[in-house]
């Protein structure tokens, strides 16, 4: 009934934050976890001398990095364990240890969906040991990237596989993955990746009233040291082509492990032509 509130009312924006605080909180003082906020860097420097001292920390810091694990430099390395924690608990913790790092000049990038638990693992398990380096050094952030110890190889396919296609259908500002090897079968020859390059430039310039509707779905199999991508998609052929109207059609992708990651090898379009 309109008006009447449930047994499980929506919270206000304003309750769910007060909620992660009040948990954040909780967990400190359960835990001994110091409850630390991101501070405030400047944007600017007040007068030529403040920036040019922050600029000999920066210098010395590049030349004896600190060679300290985080954890030290934190001084409080005792984070509660992951195991012993409910998921609830594992969100508070988490940000607790995001700010830890912050305060600190530190950062950690997460490309890629992953759970929180994970996360917080990941952090207390394993970047902890790791040297804090250049962080804070005249005001710098180190960024850490989470897919550089754990790559993500599926993701990354499929986000080359949709920029391909993008790049293929004329989307505005789309432009080639830089993960395609250096020698890619087209028309049963190897080919340098230039040429192939040039082979789909060619593509865009003689449909240039194709325009991409969108990719309906991408699936990936990887198997060791190989991969293959089957994707389906749409696009839209303007009344300049002679064929108006919305197509949809298949392209594969194969993938060899090179250079450290999953290249492209191969691209198949038979509706284009392109094999």
């Amino acid at each position: 009934m309109a008006g009447k509130k449930g047994n499980n009312p929506k919270k206000s924006k304003e309750e769910i934050d007060f909620d992660k605080e009040f948990k954040k909180l909780k967990m400190s003082a359960d835990h001994g976890t110091p409850f630390l906020e991101k501070k405030k860097e400047e944007t600017h420097f007040e007068t030529k001398e403040d920036f040019l001292a922050k600029m000999r920390e920066f210098e010395e810091a590049m030349e004896n990095p600190d060679e300290r694990p985080i954890k030290e430099i934190l001084s409080f390395p005792n984070f509660p364990k992951g195991d012993l924690l409910s998921d609830e608990e594992i969100e508070a913790a988490l940000e607790l240890a995001v700010g830890a790092l912050a305060s600190k000049n530190i950062e950690l990038d997460v490309i890629y969906a992953t759970p929180d638990r994970e996360i917080y693992r990941f952090i207390t398990k394993e970047l902890l040991e790791k040297n804090s380096g250049m962080a804070g050094a005249g005001g710098m952030t180190t960024h850490f990237v989470y897919e550089e110890f754990y790559p993500n190889y599926e993701e990354d396919i499929k986000s080359d596989v949709s920029d391909i296609l993008h790049f293929i259908c004329r989307a505005r500002r789309a432009g080639l993955p830089w993960r395609i090897a250096n020698k890619v079968s087209l028309y049963g020859k190897k080919v340098p990746k230039e040429e192939f390059q040039a082979v789909l430039d060619e593509h865009r310039r003689i449909f240039r009233g194709m325009s991409i509707i969108g990719v309906d779905s991408i699936s990936v199999v990887l198997k060791k040291n190989k991969a293959t991508a089957k994707a389906t998609f749409r696009f839209y052929m303007d009344k300049s082509t002679g064929s108006p109207g919305e197509v949809s059609t298949d392209a594969e992708f194969f993938f060899d492990f090179k250079y450290g990651d999953f290249c492209l090898t191969r691209l198949v379009i038979d509706h284009f032509g392109i094999k």
